[in-house]
């Protein structure tokens, strides 16, 4: 019988742990993106209106994308150049996939 209830006691914990944290094994989860001068991100979101930038590869922080109510964006760092920028917030604002969407239409 103590058993049983050791082994009750533990699955409930995982149980409720994994349900408690999903949001943070799922949800939470990096963007990854390159960008077109062949540099990696990862996207992090920051507390607060910003997000994170980090690369990876060369294991340092690339600077933070903040955002205002209205969706504007600035660049808080100096690592990365202008078209970076405009790449990296577009990614992480999702005009970059209506860009995307509408250069394969116009491809066709």
């Amino acid at each position: 019988m103590l058993i049983f209830l050791v082994f009750s006691f533990t699955f409930l914990y995982f149980f409720f742990t994994f349900v408690f944290m999903r949001k943070k094994l799922f949800d939470d989860l990096p963007k990854s993106l390159k960008l077109n001068s062949g540099t990696w991100l990862h996207i992090f979101p920051d507390s607060g209106e910003g997000y994170r930038l980090y690369d990876p590869l060369e294991g340092k922080e690339m600077g933070r994308i903040l955002f205002d109510e209205t969706g504007n964006w600035i660049y808080d760092g100096d690592s990365l150049g202008v078209e970076e920028q405009e790449e990296a917030a577009g990614a992480i604002s999702g005009y970059q996939k209506e860009m995307d969407e509408l250069f394969n239409s116009l491809k066709r």
